[in-house]
């Protein structure tokens, strides 16, 4: 809610204001496509107070959210570096063994536990649902449906990515988030970005993620000053 009420105040005080573009650089950019997608704000590619164009840029998050149950197949998720030409083709659910005892989907990995009474207060989730049932259709707010909701409200979004070319260390070094569940997604940061990018063409058939890669590992200074950032913001 902070990050909708920012929005909002800067159109408010901007009145000349032309567009808005809202971004953020590893944590930064896991918090952003979390809010991307539970958050009312850029649906049909616009804000919701002024209706000004609201565009997401997402640079090198450590881990995404899935919009639906399925993940990378194994074959997708190697220890190897596959590079800036990643593509993974085959998603589904994990099966025993892979499943981390059967949470892989709980946000904020997915959107398991979001449903309405899915969880108590002061749990993470608990928090998350409130947020976002606030925002979408009240008639069903059962698993399937804010799904449904959410997965529709995201296809009609500006919502652009970032990967550093370089940013390949393994997570479980300690580069990036290496629970059970996130070491679904990918071994690095940009495995687990361009499987991503994979993943939404492969959820949105007939769609083309917008993304794009920047020349260094883990640097918010080199997505800034990239062309591909610039050409965007």
């Amino acid at each position: 809610e902070v990050l909708d009420s920012v929005v909002d105040w800067v159109q408010a005080n901007y009145p000349r204001l032309k567009r808005v573009v809202v971004t953020g650089f590893s944590a930064g950019a896991q918090f952003l496509v979390r809010w991307a997608a539970l958050s009312s704000e850029g649906a049909n590619g616009v804000t919701r107070r002024g209706g000004l164009p609201l565009r997401i840029i997402a640079g090198s998050p450590s881990t995404v959210l899935y919009l639906s149950e399925e993940r990378p197949d194994a074959a997708c998720v190697p220890d190897k570096d596959g590079g800036r030409n990643w593509k993974c083709s085959n998603f589904s659910n994990p099966m025993d063994g892979r499943n981390c005892g059967k949470n892989w989907n709980r946000y904020p990995n997915g959107l398991g536990g979001l449903h309405q009474a899915a969880s108590s207060p002061g749990h993470i989730r608990y928090t998350a649902n409130e947020y976002l049932l606030k925002s979408i259709s009240p008639y069903d707010h059962s698993a399937a449906g804010v799904r449904k909701e959410v997965r529709d409200r995201w296809a009609t979004k500006d919502v652009r990515f970032l990967f550093g070319e370089w940013d390949l260390w393994h997570c479980d070094i300690g580069a990036c988030a290496n629970d059970c569940e996130f070491m679904l997604q990918g071994t690095s940061r940009l495995q687990r970005g361009l499987n991503f990018m994979s993943y939404l063409k492969w959820e949105f058939r007939g769609s083309q993620p917008l993304w794009g890669v920047f020349h260094h590992g883990h640097n918010y200074k080199g997505a800034y000053s990239s062309h591909v950032f610039t050409t965007w913001a």
